[in-house]
Protein backbone atom coordinates (compact mmCIF):
# COMPACT_ATOMS: atom_id res chain seq x y z
CA UNK A 1 0.00 0.00 0.00
CA UNK A 2 1.15 2.94 -0.80
CA UNK A 3 4.17 2.31 -3.35
CA UNK A 4 4.88 4.39 -6.00
CA UNK A 5 3.69 7.63 -4.42
CA UNK A 6 6.07 9.66 -2.62
CA UNK A 7 5.15 10.69 1.03
CA UNK A 8 7.81 12.72 1.90
CA UNK A 9 6.98 15.88 3.92
CA UNK A 10 6.68 19.24 1.84
CA UNK A 11 8.25 22.92 3.08
CA UNK A 12 5.05 23.64 3.70
CA UNK A 13 4.65 20.57 6.22
CA UNK A 14 8.06 21.14 7.79
CA UNK A 15 7.62 24.88 8.31
CA UNK A 16 4.21 25.57 9.55
CA UNK A 17 4.10 23.73 12.87
CA UNK A 18 8.00 25.68 13.44
CA UNK A 19 6.25 28.70 12.96
CA UNK A 20 2.99 27.87 15.11
CA UNK A 21 4.68 26.85 17.93
CA UNK A 22 7.15 30.36 17.74
CA UNK A 23 3.74 32.19 17.32
CA UNK A 24 2.52 30.75 20.77
CA UNK A 25 5.66 31.19 22.69
CA UNK A 26 6.20 34.98 21.29
CA UNK A 27 2.13 35.55 22.34
CA UNK A 28 3.15 34.69 26.03
CA UNK A 29 5.09 37.89 27.47
CA UNK A 30 1.73 40.49 25.85
CA UNK A 31 -0.80 37.23 27.42
CA UNK A 32 0.94 37.89 30.47
CA UNK A 33 0.49 41.62 30.65
CA UNK A 34 -2.81 41.79 29.89
CA UNK A 35 -4.01 39.58 31.90
CA UNK A 36 -2.62 41.50 34.62
CA UNK A 37 -4.19 44.43 34.04
CA UNK A 38 -7.61 42.62 33.11
CA UNK A 39 -8.00 44.00 29.52
CA UNK A 40 -11.06 41.50 28.73
CA UNK A 41 -10.67 42.06 24.66
CA UNK A 42 -7.32 41.66 24.81
CA UNK A 43 -6.86 39.20 26.56
CA UNK A 44 -9.67 36.93 24.77
CA UNK A 45 -7.69 37.80 21.67
CA UNK A 46 -4.99 36.10 22.37
CA UNK A 47 -7.13 33.40 23.74
CA UNK A 48 -8.30 32.60 19.94
CA UNK A 49 -4.87 33.23 18.54
CA UNK A 50 -3.15 30.92 20.95
CA UNK A 51 -5.40 28.41 20.47
CA UNK A 52 -5.87 28.36 16.43
CA UNK A 53 -1.88 27.65 16.40
CA UNK A 54 -2.20 25.23 19.32
CA UNK A 55 -4.19 23.06 16.55
CA UNK A 56 -2.21 24.20 13.26
CA UNK A 57 0.75 22.98 15.17
CA UNK A 58 -0.98 19.70 16.35
CA UNK A 59 -2.23 18.70 13.07
CA UNK A 60 0.77 19.37 11.07
CA UNK A 61 2.75 16.81 13.21
CA UNK A 62 -0.19 14.40 12.88
CA UNK A 63 -0.85 14.71 9.52
CA UNK A 64 2.36 15.70 7.66
CA UNK A 65 2.31 13.86 4.22
CA UNK A 66 -0.57 12.67 2.18
CA UNK A 67 -0.38 8.51 3.11
CA UNK A 68 -3.95 8.28 4.22
CA UNK A 69 -2.90 4.68 5.22
CA UNK A 70 -1.37 5.62 8.10
CA UNK A 71 -3.47 8.27 9.02
CA UNK A 72 -5.50 8.66 12.41
CA UNK A 73 -8.89 9.32 12.25
CA UNK A 74 -8.80 12.29 14.87
CA UNK A 75 -12.12 10.70 16.97
CA UNK A 76 -12.38 13.18 19.56
CA UNK A 77 -9.31 15.54 18.65
CA UNK A 78 -11.57 16.75 15.39
CA UNK A 79 -14.84 16.74 17.62
CA UNK A 80 -13.56 19.86 19.64
CA UNK A 81 -11.47 21.68 16.90
CA UNK A 82 -14.04 21.72 14.61
CA UNK A 83 -16.41 23.48 16.66
CA UNK A 84 -13.72 25.72 18.07
CA UNK A 85 -12.80 26.26 14.13
CA UNK A 86 -15.73 28.44 14.29
CA UNK A 87 -15.40 29.67 17.91
CA UNK A 88 -12.20 30.94 16.63
CA UNK A 89 -13.86 32.56 13.17
CA UNK A 90 -16.49 34.79 15.64
CA UNK A 91 -14.57 35.34 18.81
CA UNK A 92 -11.09 36.58 17.17
CA UNK A 93 -13.47 39.09 15.14
CA UNK A 94 -15.43 39.58 18.42
CA UNK A 95 -12.32 40.31 20.40
CA UNK A 96 -11.22 42.76 18.15
CA UNK A 97 -14.39 44.53 17.89
CA UNK A 98 -14.30 44.90 21.57
CA UNK A 99 -11.10 46.36 21.94
CA UNK A 100 -12.13 49.03 19.29
CA UNK A 101 -15.16 50.04 20.81
CA UNK A 102 -13.56 50.09 24.30
CA UNK A 103 -10.92 52.49 22.72
CA UNK A 104 -13.37 54.52 21.28
CA UNK A 105 -15.17 54.93 24.66
CA UNK A 106 -12.32 56.20 25.72
CA UNK A 107 -12.13 59.12 23.51
CA UNK A 108 -15.18 59.79 24.14
CA UNK A 109 -15.56 62.76 26.41
CA UNK A 110 -19.13 63.31 26.59
CA UNK A 111 -18.93 60.52 28.69
CA UNK A 112 -15.48 60.42 30.35
CA UNK A 113 -15.12 58.53 34.15
CA UNK A 114 -12.59 59.59 36.27
CA UNK A 115 -13.31 56.64 38.86
CA UNK A 116 -15.88 53.79 38.85
CA UNK A 117 -18.13 51.56 41.07
CA UNK A 118 -17.15 47.81 41.52
CA UNK A 119 -20.99 47.09 39.92
CA UNK A 120 -20.07 49.09 36.97
CA UNK A 121 -17.06 47.47 36.27
CA UNK A 122 -18.26 43.77 36.88
CA UNK A 123 -21.18 45.39 33.90
CA UNK A 124 -18.44 46.39 31.60
CA UNK A 125 -16.82 43.12 32.19
CA UNK A 126 -19.58 41.17 32.08
CA UNK A 127 -20.32 43.44 28.12
CA UNK A 128 -17.31 42.64 26.75
CA UNK A 129 -17.51 39.03 28.09
CA UNK A 130 -20.39 38.80 25.73
CA UNK A 131 -18.78 40.35 22.91
CA UNK A 132 -15.92 37.89 23.17
CA UNK A 133 -17.17 34.55 23.88
CA UNK A 134 -20.92 34.91 23.94
CA UNK A 135 -21.15 34.70 20.13
CA UNK A 136 -18.84 32.19 19.49
CA UNK A 137 -20.78 30.08 22.40
CA UNK A 138 -23.97 30.76 20.01
CA UNK A 139 -21.93 29.45 16.73
CA UNK A 140 -20.28 26.30 18.30
CA UNK A 141 -24.20 25.33 19.55
CA UNK A 142 -26.30 25.97 16.01
CA UNK A 143 -23.29 24.47 14.35
CA UNK A 144 -24.99 20.82 14.52
CA UNK A 145 -27.57 21.40 13.08
CA UNK A 146 -25.93 22.17 9.63
CA UNK A 147 -23.53 19.84 10.13
CA UNK A 148 -23.82 17.29 7.20
CA UNK A 149 -20.66 15.32 8.26
CA UNK A 150 -18.59 14.36 10.92
CA UNK A 151 -15.35 16.42 9.96
CA UNK A 152 -13.22 16.50 7.64
CA UNK A 153 -9.06 15.97 7.38
CA UNK A 154 -6.69 17.76 5.24
CA UNK A 155 -3.01 17.05 4.38
CA UNK A 156 -1.27 19.22 7.03
CA UNK A 157 -4.48 21.47 7.69
CA UNK A 158 -6.22 18.55 9.88
CA UNK A 159 -9.19 18.82 10.86
CA UNK A 160 -11.83 20.48 9.08
CA UNK A 161 -15.43 21.25 9.55
CA UNK A 162 -18.02 20.26 6.95
CA UNK A 163 -21.08 22.55 6.65
CA UNK A 164 -24.92 22.28 4.37
CA UNK A 165 -24.91 24.40 1.47
CA UNK A 166 -28.07 26.28 2.08
CA UNK A 167 -29.40 29.95 3.79
CA UNK A 168 -29.74 28.70 6.85
CA UNK A 169 -26.11 27.30 7.49
CA UNK A 170 -24.81 31.71 6.32
CA UNK A 171 -27.26 32.65 8.79
CA UNK A 172 -26.61 30.78 12.04
CA UNK A 173 -22.92 30.58 11.15
CA UNK A 174 -20.90 31.76 8.72
CA UNK A 175 -22.09 35.70 8.82
CA UNK A 176 -21.11 36.66 12.90
CA UNK A 177 -16.99 36.69 11.56
CA UNK A 178 -17.92 39.04 9.17
CA UNK A 179 -20.66 41.05 10.85
CA UNK A 180 -18.37 41.64 14.18
CA UNK A 181 -15.19 42.61 11.71
CA UNK A 182 -17.85 45.10 10.47
CA UNK A 183 -18.44 46.60 13.47
CA UNK A 184 -14.99 46.54 14.48
CA UNK A 185 -14.20 48.86 10.89
CA UNK A 186 -16.72 51.06 12.67
CA UNK A 187 -15.27 51.61 15.87
CA UNK A 188 -11.55 51.73 14.37
CA UNK A 189 -12.98 54.88 11.53
CA UNK A 190 -14.92 56.10 15.36
CA UNK A 191 -11.46 56.24 17.11
CA UNK A 192 -9.90 57.96 14.07
CA UNK A 193 -12.33 60.29 14.07
CA UNK A 194 -11.79 61.52 17.81
CA UNK A 195 -8.24 61.05 17.63
CA UNK A 196 -7.74 63.87 15.08
CA UNK A 197 -10.57 65.86 16.72
CA UNK A 198 -9.24 65.86 20.30
CA UNK A 199 -5.52 65.48 19.14
CA UNK A 200 -4.61 68.56 21.23
CA UNK A 201 -6.14 66.88 23.88
CA UNK A 202 -5.00 63.37 23.83
CA UNK A 203 -3.00 62.93 26.54
CA UNK A 204 -5.70 65.08 29.05
CA UNK A 205 -8.39 62.50 27.89
CA UNK A 206 -6.14 59.51 28.66
CA UNK A 207 -5.39 60.48 32.16
CA UNK A 208 -9.01 61.25 32.75
CA UNK A 209 -10.26 58.17 31.94
CA UNK A 210 -10.60 55.28 33.92
CA UNK A 211 -8.81 53.12 31.70
CA UNK A 212 -5.25 52.10 32.57
CA UNK A 213 -3.79 53.32 29.42
CA UNK A 214 -1.03 55.87 28.03
CA UNK A 215 -0.13 57.32 25.01
CA UNK A 216 2.10 54.24 23.82
CA UNK A 217 -0.21 51.43 25.12
CA UNK A 218 -3.07 53.61 23.46
CA UNK A 219 -1.48 53.44 20.08
CA UNK A 220 0.27 49.85 20.08
CA UNK A 221 -3.00 48.66 21.23
CA UNK A 222 -5.11 50.51 18.44
CA UNK A 223 -2.52 49.85 15.50
CA UNK A 224 -2.33 45.92 16.69
CA UNK A 225 -6.15 45.78 16.45
CA UNK A 226 -6.32 47.46 13.03
CA UNK A 227 -3.75 45.43 11.59
CA UNK A 228 -5.42 42.42 12.28
CA UNK A 229 -8.51 43.43 11.11
CA UNK A 230 -6.94 44.58 7.63
CA UNK A 231 -6.01 40.49 7.90
CA UNK A 232 -9.22 39.06 9.37
CA UNK A 233 -11.53 41.29 7.09
CA UNK A 234 -10.94 40.24 3.75
CA UNK A 235 -10.82 36.96 4.96
CA UNK A 236 -13.87 36.97 6.50
CA UNK A 237 -15.18 38.08 3.43
CA UNK A 238 -13.92 35.76 1.19
CA UNK A 239 -15.17 32.57 3.04
CA UNK A 240 -18.60 34.34 3.02
CA UNK A 241 -18.23 34.95 -0.71
CA UNK A 242 -17.37 31.06 -1.60
CA UNK A 243 -20.10 29.82 0.75
CA UNK A 244 -22.71 32.22 -1.26
CA UNK A 245 -21.42 30.87 -4.67
CA UNK A 246 -22.15 27.77 -4.37
CA UNK A 247 -25.47 26.39 -5.52
CA UNK A 248 -27.79 26.37 -2.63
CA UNK A 249 -30.53 24.13 -2.08
CA UNK A 250 -33.59 23.80 0.72
CA UNK A 251 -32.69 22.96 4.32
CA UNK A 252 -33.53 19.58 5.20
CA UNK A 253 -32.73 17.70 8.92
CA UNK A 254 -33.05 14.31 6.78
CA UNK A 255 -30.76 15.27 4.70
CA UNK A 256 -28.40 16.72 6.39
CA UNK A 257 -28.38 14.73 9.39
CA UNK A 258 -28.46 11.35 7.04
CA UNK A 259 -27.10 7.89 8.09
CA UNK A 260 -23.59 8.72 6.74
CA UNK A 261 -23.52 11.75 8.60
CA UNK A 262 -20.57 10.07 11.21
CA UNK A 263 -18.61 9.38 8.27
CA UNK A 264 -15.20 11.18 8.33
CA UNK A 265 -13.74 12.21 4.96
CA UNK A 266 -9.53 12.41 4.20
CA UNK A 267 -8.49 14.18 1.84
CA UNK A 268 -4.81 14.78 0.33
CA UNK A 269 -3.97 18.10 -0.91
CA UNK A 270 0.09 17.32 -2.45
CA UNK A 271 1.34 18.57 0.67
CA UNK A 272 0.00 22.03 -0.11
CA UNK A 273 -1.39 24.61 3.04
CA UNK A 274 -4.88 25.87 3.35
CA UNK A 275 -4.01 29.98 2.99
CA UNK A 276 -5.98 30.60 6.76
CA UNK A 277 -3.23 28.02 8.51
CA UNK A 278 -0.49 31.38 7.57
CA UNK A 279 -3.04 33.34 8.80
CA UNK A 280 -3.37 32.30 12.10
CA UNK A 281 0.40 32.08 13.01
CA UNK A 282 0.95 35.66 11.23
CA UNK A 283 -1.56 37.15 13.83
CA UNK A 284 0.21 35.40 17.06
CA UNK A 285 3.80 37.68 15.32
CA UNK A 286 1.97 40.52 14.71
CA UNK A 287 0.74 40.33 18.16
CA UNK A 288 4.33 40.30 19.47
CA UNK A 289 5.64 42.96 17.21
CA UNK A 290 3.12 45.18 19.10
CA UNK A 291 3.08 44.24 22.56
CA UNK A 292 6.22 41.91 23.11
CA UNK A 293 8.98 44.56 22.45
CA UNK A 294 8.00 47.32 24.52
CA UNK A 295 9.23 48.57 27.78
CA UNK A 296 7.03 46.69 29.97
CA UNK A 297 7.98 43.70 27.88
CA UNK A 298 11.71 43.79 28.39
CA UNK A 299 11.64 44.36 32.19
CA UNK A 300 9.36 40.92 32.05
CA UNK A 301 12.36 38.95 30.25
CA UNK A 302 14.55 40.77 32.70
CA UNK A 303 12.69 39.51 35.17
CA UNK A 304 12.39 35.99 33.91
CA UNK A 305 16.44 35.52 33.16
CA UNK A 306 17.64 36.99 36.56
CA UNK A 307 14.87 34.39 38.15
CA UNK A 308 16.81 31.78 35.84
CA UNK A 309 19.87 32.85 37.83
CA UNK A 310 21.66 34.62 34.64
CA UNK A 311 22.58 37.25 36.39
CA UNK A 312 25.95 36.03 37.61
CA UNK A 313 27.07 35.43 33.93
CA UNK A 314 25.50 38.76 32.76
CA UNK A 315 25.68 41.34 35.50
CA UNK A 316 24.07 43.76 33.40
CA UNK A 317 20.90 42.18 33.79
CA UNK A 318 20.89 43.14 37.29
CA UNK A 319 21.31 46.71 36.17
CA UNK A 320 18.12 49.17 36.38
CA UNK A 321 17.41 50.35 33.41
CA UNK A 322 17.07 53.83 32.19
CA UNK A 323 13.39 55.36 33.21
CA UNK A 324 10.75 55.18 30.38
CA UNK A 325 10.71 58.33 28.23
CA UNK A 326 14.81 59.01 28.47
CA UNK A 327 16.93 59.64 25.48
CA UNK A 328 19.72 61.71 24.33
CA UNK A 329 17.21 64.55 23.54
CA UNK A 330 15.90 64.53 27.39
CA UNK A 331 19.48 64.76 28.64
CA UNK A 332 20.48 67.14 26.95
CA UNK A 333 17.66 69.27 27.37
CA UNK A 334 18.34 68.19 31.61
CA UNK A 335 21.97 69.66 30.55
CA UNK A 336 20.84 72.68 29.63
CA UNK A 337 17.95 73.32 32.07
CA UNK A 338 20.73 72.88 34.91
CA UNK A 339 23.10 75.49 32.74
CA UNK A 340 20.09 78.16 32.86
CA UNK A 341 18.98 77.56 36.40
CA UNK A 342 22.51 78.06 37.37
CA UNK A 343 22.94 81.00 35.15
CA UNK A 344 20.23 82.38 36.92
CA UNK A 345 20.83 82.20 40.47
CA UNK A 346 24.26 83.54 38.97
CA UNK A 347 22.55 86.51 37.58
CA UNK A 348 20.21 86.90 40.69
CA UNK A 349 22.75 86.54 42.95
CA UNK A 350 24.54 89.56 40.80
CA UNK A 351 21.32 91.59 41.11
CA UNK A 352 21.01 91.07 45.05
CA UNK A 353 24.18 92.67 45.41
CA UNK A 354 23.76 95.61 43.24
CA UNK A 355 21.03 96.19 44.50
CA UNK A 356 22.01 95.95 48.41
CA UNK A 357 25.05 98.58 47.13
CA UNK A 358 22.81 100.98 45.77
CA UNK A 359 20.52 100.75 48.71
CA UNK A 360 23.62 101.74 51.00
CA UNK A 361 24.91 104.26 48.84
CA UNK A 362 21.33 105.89 48.63
CA UNK A 363 21.22 105.87 52.92
CA UNK A 364 25.00 107.23 52.80
CA UNK A 365 24.27 110.04 50.38
CA UNK A 366 21.44 111.32 51.96
CA UNK A 367 22.97 111.73 55.66
CA UNK A 368 26.33 112.72 53.35
CA UNK A 369 28.21 110.42 54.57
CA UNK A 370 29.41 108.24 51.66
CA UNK A 371 32.85 106.77 51.03
CA UNK A 372 34.91 105.09 48.54
CA UNK A 373 37.82 102.70 49.21
CA UNK A 374 40.94 103.83 50.33
CA UNK A 375 43.81 101.20 50.23
CA UNK A 376 45.91 103.29 52.03
CA UNK A 377 43.46 103.86 54.92
CA UNK A 378 42.46 100.52 56.02
CA UNK A 379 41.34 101.96 59.27
CA UNK A 380 38.81 104.92 56.96
CA UNK A 381 38.16 102.51 53.95
CA UNK A 382 36.04 105.39 52.90
CA UNK A 383 36.32 108.84 52.77
CA UNK A 384 33.28 111.33 52.10
CA UNK A 385 32.04 112.20 48.42
CA UNK A 386 29.01 114.75 47.99
CA UNK A 387 25.85 113.46 47.57
CA UNK A 388 24.31 112.84 44.03
CA UNK A 389 21.06 115.32 43.73
CA UNK A 390 17.98 113.69 42.18
CA UNK A 391 18.56 116.01 38.69
CA UNK A 392 22.36 114.31 38.21
CA UNK A 393 20.56 110.23 38.78
CA UNK A 394 17.82 111.63 36.04
CA UNK A 395 20.71 112.90 33.69
CA UNK A 396 22.86 110.06 34.45
CA UNK A 397 20.60 107.55 33.84
CA UNK A 398 19.23 108.39 30.50
CA UNK A 399 22.77 109.16 29.06
CA UNK A 400 23.75 107.38 26.06
CA UNK A 401 27.60 106.90 27.30
CA UNK A 402 26.25 105.50 30.41
CA UNK A 403 26.68 101.79 30.24
CA UNK A 404 23.25 99.80 30.77
CA UNK A 405 23.02 97.16 33.40
CA UNK A 406 22.43 93.37 32.46
CA UNK A 407 19.42 92.16 33.01
CA UNK A 408 19.60 88.18 34.28
CA UNK A 409 19.10 85.80 31.45
CA UNK A 410 16.02 83.15 31.92
CA UNK A 411 18.18 80.00 30.18
CA UNK A 412 16.17 77.44 31.68
CA UNK A 413 12.30 78.19 30.85
CA UNK A 414 11.78 76.98 27.91
CA UNK A 415 13.70 73.49 28.03
CA UNK A 416 11.73 72.05 31.05
CA UNK A 417 7.58 72.61 30.35
CA UNK A 418 5.66 70.27 31.67
CA UNK A 419 1.91 69.23 31.01
CA UNK A 420 -0.10 68.61 33.75
CA UNK A 421 -3.30 66.05 32.68
CA UNK A 422 -6.41 67.38 34.02
CA UNK A 423 -9.92 66.10 33.99
CA UNK A 424 -12.22 67.15 31.14
CA UNK A 425 -15.62 68.46 31.41
CA UNK A 426 -18.35 67.13 34.24
CA UNK A 427 -18.08 63.48 34.74
CA UNK A 428 -21.08 61.66 33.55
CA UNK A 429 -23.63 60.06 35.46
CA UNK A 430 -23.79 56.96 33.80
CA UNK A 431 -20.44 55.80 35.04
CA UNK A 432 -19.36 52.90 32.25
CA UNK A 433 -16.33 51.77 32.77
CA UNK A 434 -13.90 51.97 29.47
CA UNK A 435 -11.27 49.14 29.97
CA UNK A 436 -10.06 47.39 27.20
Amino acid sequence: MGFGFDYRRSAGAIALPILAIFSIVLVVPPGIWHVKNRNVGACSLLFWITLANLFVFMNALIWPTDNIGSWWRGYGLCDVQVKLTWGFAAGSAGSIACIMRNLARVMDVDRAVVRTTQAQRRRQTIVDLLWCFGCPIYVMSVDYIVQTYRYYIFTVAGCTPAIDSSWLAIVLVIIWGPIFCLLAAFYCVLVIIRLHKYRKQFLQILSASSANLNKSRFMRLFFMSLMLLLVLLPVQFYVLAVNLSYPHRPYSWKAVHSPDWGRVIMIPTGGQVAFDRWIRVSCGFLVFVFFGTGNEAISMYRKWLLALGLGRWFPSLAQSRRRPGYSKSTASKSRWSSLGGRAKELFSRAGSQTATTVKSLNRASSDGTATSPSPSDPEKAFERVPPVTEMEMQTASTSHNHPRALEPLDLGTSFHEEEHAFPLGPVSRNGDDARV
